[in-house]
């Protein structure tokens, strides 16, 4: 299996991801320096957004940021171990830019001709409880995006929420989410923000909540397209909560599939398998295809993908289904991190792009 796929458009631009895991049996400083020194070969370069899955968050937090303070890159970190017995994986991402990212304040800017995106960080809160940490969590983005004359509705596209226990926070994460979508008016009726919701541990540790999330400014709302397969998976309010299965962005030249976290549902919203991990594994899959055939893609448009397990010790058995099922060219991490649902044992996000763009849209260069 690679670390490293890349995607070139008809505009030239190339995008390069990376998903790789360190080779166990160091020091955490050792397993992170290797791994780091690693994605930059594999990139060509540094990247322009990381995000680190290491297995003690509370003592290795500082070693992570003292390693990339000078990178200038956006970095995130959360506490989800690798089911390998290593230290730390690493999703990363970068393009053939034709002007350096900019960091200022934990937001990075990617300028592209026609594009900016923007990746942000978690919020500093002073918050107590998941519900209001989450609060805290959308009303920077908001700030962030209002500076640049955008809103949540307009301009965000993709969140990866950090719950710490979820199987005792996520419910107030969902209602303060609820809430909040419905007073920027975000509902049933008109959409929703692609996004993965999983167990994973923040520093420090009475933050419960933490997110990282994805604008884009300067595209027609035309562009964007949310994502469905009504005969696999329901829409997510059918059992209370707010987020799209997955956001297809139209360009001149590509499209990018921002796939949420998916796992083993029926299109009534109902838990598929219950303890069979392998057929929950397998109905994964079957999901993300269907969500990517019925949009143009398919599963061999994956360029990155992380796949969170509840129980480590079924490693084995979901690798043996994402190593038949997914292509070897797709670089992947399997990390600790429990769905929302007990009842769900495995679940998988990513990303696909592939070259299926619409000449009315601006190229993504």
């Amino acid at each position: 299996m690679t670390d490293t796929s890349i995607f070139t458009g008809k505009s030239g631009l190339t995008e390069r991801f990376f998903a790789g895991t360190a080779r166990p049996g160091k020091s955490f400083r050792d397993e992170c320096e290797e791994l780091l020194a690693r994605c930059r070969e594999s990139l060509g370069g540094g990247p322009a957004v990381m995000r680190l899955h290491v297995s003690d968050i509370a003592n290795q937090t500082a070693v992570v940021e003292m390693l990339t303070a000078a990178m200038g890159v956006s970095v995130a970190v959360v506490g989800q171990a690798p089911v390998c017995g290593s230290r730390v994986a690493m999703e990363a991402y970068t393009m053939d830019l034709p002007s350096s990212p900019s960091l200022t304040d934990g937001v990075l800017s990617l300028r592209l001709r026609n594009y900016e995106l923007l990746f942000m960080g978690s919020a500093l809160t002073s918050e107590r409880g998941s519900g209001p940490q989450m609060a805290a969590e959308l009303r920077a983005v908001a700030e962030v995006l209002a500076r640049r004359g955008g809103t949540i509705a307009n301009n965000l596209q993709r969140t990866w929420i950090y719950c710490r226990d979820i199987d005792n926070n996520y419910a107030g994460l969902v209602e303060s989410r609820r809430r909040y979508f419905t007073e920027q008016g975000l509902t049933a009726d008109t959409h929703y923000i692609a996004s993965t919701g999983i167990e994973g541990q923040s520093h420090p540790h009475d933050r419960l909540v933490r997110m990282d999330s994805f604008a884009l400014f300067g595209h027609d709302p035309a562009q964007i397209e949310y994502m469905q397969a009504l005969d696999n998976l329901s829409p997510t309010h059918v059992y209370g909560v707010t987020f799209e299965r997955g956001t297809r962005i139209i360009y001149g030249d590509r499209s990018h599939y921002l796939l949420s976290g998916t796992a083993s549902i029926d299109r009534h919203g109902k838990t598929l398998y219950e303890c069979d991990v392998v057929a929950q594994a397998e109905r994964v899959i079957d999901n993300v295809t269907a969500l990517l055939e019925n949009h143009g893609g398919t599963l061999a448009d994956m360029r990155q993908a992380v796949v969170y397990l509840r129980d480590p010790a079924d490693a084995g058995l979901v690798e043996a289904v994402m190593s038949r099922r997914l292509s070897a060219e797709m670089p992947r991490i399997m990390v600790k991190g429990s769905v929302c649902r007990p009842g769900w044992l495995v679940e998988l996000d990513g990303m696909a792009v592939n070259a299926n763009g619409d000449p009315r849209f601006k190229e993504f260069c």
